[in-house]
């Protein structure tokens, strides 16, 4: 019995304590399938080398079945760990782990005698914070999600939103920037969604090879439209090769979560009245929103789906967020794999839309550029300091057509800047990657016609505007474009006027009167207001009368050159 007034010692976990010892070393310049072997006999859960390498054996596992196994194994170990003395106390590794967000490796003797895996701190509620959004949308999403959780608790199903609201909200953002909700449901996610159609009135599409659904026209008791909602089972996935789409189970909500691209993604919010608000971030996802840290939840992340690639550029520039080493790392080992039969052209160009349709398209534009992306169209592709400046360009453009109320299809803009500098071959092969390379779209880059169009405005000197809409106006809009990317001052403010003024100057004169005027119907009227056209655009006419003169004149030394034959 405790005697009143006695203190006991209190039992400090320390950092041996809370670590598992399943862990084994392996050679720098062993393969994939070499340490795998050696985790096997050992029995071990995670592979090291040295103090500050280490890679779980699951890693090991997904890259061997997926062909990997000639690999070293260290390219796949993510970026190095932090370390910590078997002594340390709980609260120091702790706190390490939460930084880190990664596994933690406890050394003694100069050696790792085990490793602590990061795991969730305590888990808030953000009930409180929801309250004090307000914005037009906000009230409505609040109220599908209350209604979401009574219908979940009704079925015996838990349901969350996951994903951007989740992070949003972290942001303080849901009402400023509507997004669609995710919502997760741990059991019939299909039946489920059928339930929330009916209580909104909203039409549900299901999907159910991948046991989601999505509903669309929703609407609150006040007529408010909802959003487009996602409603998903929580599950896990499997990826067959990397590249292709998930074969999909069942699962918990911190399994769902485990699947997903990045931590600030993996959290989800709990919705039935009695857990109303609380947070699961199994990954560290809070901590990476506070710190603006972008962070993928595992090193073959960008392997299994390179898709990512361009999802981790709009984050970053929509979100502000930093590329930690270890994400960086793991997009160079995708594009260093290079070929993936399974991803599909489609995904790689609808990958591509979704970044131009960013507030700012071309900072996520460079990212993807320093990290190599494009080589995924092509492993040929070749990054230069041209490459960069075209895109700045390519910015200044489209700023400038917006200013002028010139229309620019910012898709293709994007896509003559970055191929523009490619060999033909290559530009070739990325279109056809982009499945761009059999239709409209196959000869939006022409380098060397763009090439000629340079030379052609140059030779148009400065006091000839109909020579340079005469260049000008043959050209596809795409070729236009890449001829002011790869033209200097003068031939980039000649393709301005032209876009701006040029292309739209028409003659006061009608056919009906060019006739009037004396020209017989035919070929000749489409001839002589052609001429009336170039006459306006150099300034030589400007009135009716002018215009009646000039086709006299015209039609004059039409009949001298004809006497003089």
């Amino acid at each position: 019995m405790a005697k009143a007034g006695s203190a006991y010692p209190q039992v400090v976990p320390r950092a041996i304590d809370l670590a598992h010892r399943r862990v084994t070393s392996a050679s720098r310049r062993w393969s994939v399938d070499r340490a795998l072997a050696r985790s096997r006999v050992a029995g071990a859960s995670v592979v090291t080398a040295g103090l500050r390498t280490a890679v779980r054996v699951e890693d090991l596992e997904r890259a061997a079945a997926w062909g990997l196994g000639r690999m070293r194994w260290t390219d796949i170990a993510g970026p190095p760990r932090p370390t910590v003395p078997a002594t340390a106390d709980e609260i120091a590794v702790r706190r390490l782990s939460r930084a880190a967000a990664s596994m933690v490796m406890v050394v003694a003797g100069g050696k790792v005698v085990g490793v602590v895996e990061a795991s969730a701190g305590p888990a808030p509620s953000l009930a409180g914070r929801l309250e004090r959004l307000h914005g037009p949308h906000t009230e409505a999403r609040l109220w599908l999600l209350r209604l979401a959780g009574k219908l979940g608790e009704a079925q015996g199903h838990s349901v969350y939103v996951a994903g951007g609201f989740v992070r949003d909200a972290l942001l303080g953002r849901v009402a400023e920037r509507p997004t669609d909700i995710d919502l997760v449901v741990e059991g019939d996610g299909i039946g489920f969604g059928r339930r929330l159609a009916e209580e909104t009135g909203g039409h549900l599409v299901v999907h159910g090879g991948f046991g989601t659904a999505t509903l669309e026209g929703g609407a609150t008791p006040d007529g408010t439209r909802l959003g487009r909602v996602d409603v998903a089972m929580a599950r896990r996935e499997r990826y067959a090769s990397p590249g292709a789409l998930p074969d999909v189970v069942a699962a918990s909500i911190d399994e769902d979560l485990a699947r997903r691209d990045f931590s600030v993604n993996a959290m989800a919010m709990a919705l039935a009245p009695s857990a109303w608000g609380r947070l699961h971030d199994p990954w560290g996802g809070a901590d990476d929103v506070t710190t603006r840290r972008l962070r993928a939840l595992h090193p073959l992340s960008f392997v299994e789906d390179p898709t990512r690639i361009w999802r981790a550029a709009r984050y970053a520039t929509r979100l502000g967020l930093r590329p930690d080493p270890g994400l960086v790392k793991a997009i160079a080992l995708a594009v260093r794999i290079g070929r993936y039969p399974a991803l599909s052209g489609q995904r790689l160009q609808a990958e591509l839309e979704l970044v131009m349709d960013e507030a700012d398209p071309w900072r996520a534009l460079r990212l993807l550029l320093g990290w190599g992306a494009f080589r995924l169209w092509d492993p040929s592709y070749r990054v230069t300091a041209r490459s960069r400046a075209r895109l700045a360009a390519a910015r200044a453009l489209l700023g400038w057509a917006r200013d002028a109320h010139v229309t620019l299809d910012g898709l293709d803009l994007a896509l003559i800047a970055l191929l523009l500098d490619q060999t033909r071959a290559v530009t070739d092969r990325c279109l056809r990657r982009l499945a761009l390379g059999s239709g409209p779209g196959s000869s939006i880059v022409d380098a060397e016609a763009a090439r000629s169009l340079v030379r052609r405005l140059e030779a148009a000197g400065p006091r000839r505007p109909s020579r340079v809409a005469e260049a000008l106006r043959p050209a596809k809009s795409s070729g236009v474009i890449a001829a002011w990317l790869a033209g200097g001052g003068a031939v980039r403010r000649h393709i301005e006027w032209f876009l701006r003024e040029g292309r739209a100057e028409r003659p006061l004169s009608s056919g009906e009167d060019v006739v009037a005027a004396g020209v017989p119907r035919g070929p000749l009227v489409g001839q002589g207001l052609a001429h009336l056209r170039d006459l306006r655009l150099d300034g030589r006419v400007r009135t009716l009368d002018e215009e009646r003169a000039a086709v006299a004149a015209w039609m004059q030394g039409l009949a001298t050159k004809g006497e003089s034959r």
